[in-house]
């Protein structure tokens, strides 16, 4: 969407994550943590062996008030937590990532199964400042799959964001304003029936999941971003959060949408770099642009169904340079009823394919892995083998082909396999799922993804990540707890 008066963006903004922020292990910890009980490069995911697709769409905007989340684990379901899970700091079961909808997960023979330990990835978050007057800074977890900007606001004690999120104070602002209810930006997004005051805000209610949740009212005002300034960026000001974003003021919507920063900002375009072991780029307008010639463009597909996700055609695999026969034609296609399809995501950790491409997958993996599978019931993946010691265990290599000149994803290990020294388990990060594919952040890392908005094109490549500009803000990652409820 085309705001008034609002310039093409050719202007320079960079945000890093920053890696090497004091932390402690059992608490939130930077991916490369060499000091904690781990190998490789990620700590365990836990997720449920089978997605029914559909549940991973992205939460609506819908006009409620907010709920106060059902308690989240009963006496049976404790008595099911692994002592793995039980050494982790976190009080509460997550049931996914943040851009997760909740509900039953469902193995291919209908049954309910869960998962037994806990998952630690990481999230990536970044600081920029709103207001004028006096700057306020706050944290938003970066999400390319929702579309709504929002930071915490006043809240009461038993419905505010935990330290170290920051509270935004709007009062203090001098360009703040709220968005009336009758303003066609609150009624073309929330469609909220107004009542009889005209000066009235617009209200939202954003519902992540059964236990995360935050609403308020929507509002405008200038956001900066390095030393750069951006007036008038609509944003939800919010009054109540249930659940736990991980450290995090808010959400930054980054997705397709009309109320995210790409539409706001008319982003041409942006590009992150998501780094195991550093710092990790955010960048925006011409910058963002590739510069090597190592770069590998696909178009990026429109689905009606779910117009804010980035799509694209995977239209095969390869293992160890050779490419899958037996996935069926069309599992990667959007169906005309817009299931189906793969699109990509910042906040879900592990890779999920459709079922039927799934199963050819892990065959090629088995019969090409020497050592014997082994339950992998304890991280809730699905194919697992013993640690072996100095990562002696050869894997084959996994390539992503995508519609496109020579448009083929060379992945690395630890893009699809992580060891984990708790369980003594070495796992693919890859799982099957029901009605559509998704690419997740672990296999994207070390992969520069720069979405060209006004060509409708996905270009990545294996590059360095630039320098850090120390006048720019900086990014952070922290650790969240994804945990499975237990069946």
């Amino acid at each position: 969407m085309m705001l008034p008066g609002r310039a093409r963006t050719g202007y320079k903004s960079v945000a890093y994550a920053a890696m090497d922020a004091p932390h402690h292990c059992n608490s939130w910890k930077p991916v490369g943590c060499a000091s904690c009980n781990t190998m490789g490069r990620f700590l365990p995911l836990v997720l449920v062996a089978v997605v029914i697709f559909p549940l991973l769409m992205p939460a609506p905007l819908v006009l409620s008030a907010a709920v106060r989340p059902p308690v989240k684990i009963n006496s049976a379901q404790a008595k099911k937590i692994s002592d793995y899970f039980k050494k982790q700091a976190f009080d509460f079961l997550k049931d996914h990532a943040l851009d997760v909808i909740p509900n039953v997960l469902s193995t291919p023979e209908g049954q309910k199964q869960g998962t037994k330990a806990a998952d630690t990835a990481g999230l990536y978050v970044f600081n920029l400042s709103v207001g004028t007057s006096i700057l306020q800074n706050i944290t938003g977890i970066l999400d390319i799959t929702t579309e709504l900007v929002w930071a915490q606001c006043a809240c009461s004690a038993d419905a505010c964001l935990p330290p170290p999120g920051t509270t935004f104070d709007p009062s203090t602002s001098d360009t703040f304003a709220g968005v009336p209810c009758i303003s066609q930006r609150c009624q073309s997004v929330i469609k909220q029936q107004c009542g009889p005051d005209p000066a009235a805000n617009c209200t939202y209610l954003m519902q992540y999941d059964d236990y995360t949740n935050t609403t308020g009212y929507l509002g405008n005002d200038t956001f900066t971003f390095g030393q750069t300034q951006f007036p008038d960026v609509v944003f939800g000001c919010s009054k109540a959060s249930y659940g736990d974003f991980f450290g995090a003021s808010g959400v930054l919507g980054f997705s397709r949408g009309s109320l995210s920063l790409v539409s706001q900002l008319q982003l041409s375009w942006f590009s992150y770099l998501l780094v195991s072991d550093g710092p990790s780029p955010l960048q925006f307008g011409y910058d963002a642009v590739p510069q090597t010639e190592n770069s590998h463009s696909t178009p990026l597909l429109n689905n009606d169904a779910n117009p804010g996700l980035y799509y694209v055609k995977l239209t095969g695999i390869m293992i160890d340079g050779r490419q899958l026969n037996g996935i069926p034609a069309g599992t990667f296609d959007i169906q005309s009823n817009g299931s189906g399809g793969v699109f990509l995501s910042t906040t879900v950790p592990v890779t999920y394919l459709d079922e039927a491409a799934y199963n050819v997958v892990r065959k090629a993996f088995v019969s090409r892995i020497t050592a014997e599978a082994v339950d992998g019931s304890a991280l809730g993946l699905d194919l697992c083998y013993t640690l072996q010691p100095k990562d002696e265990m050869v894997v084959p290599k996994l390539t992503l082909v995508f519609d496109g000149t020579n448009a083929a994803m060379e992945l690395k290990k630890y893009n699809y396999f992580f060891a984990d020294n708790n369980t003594n388990l070495e796992c693919l990060t890859i799982l099957p799922s029901r009605g559509g594919s998704l690419l997740g952040s672990l296999l994207q890392t070390d992969t520069n993804m720069a979405y060209d908005i006004e060509g409708s094109r996905l270009i990545f490549e294996t590059a360095s990540a630039p320098t850090p500009d120390l006048k720019v803000s900086l990014m952070v990652v922290v650790q969240f707890l994804a945990l499975a409820l237990l069946f």
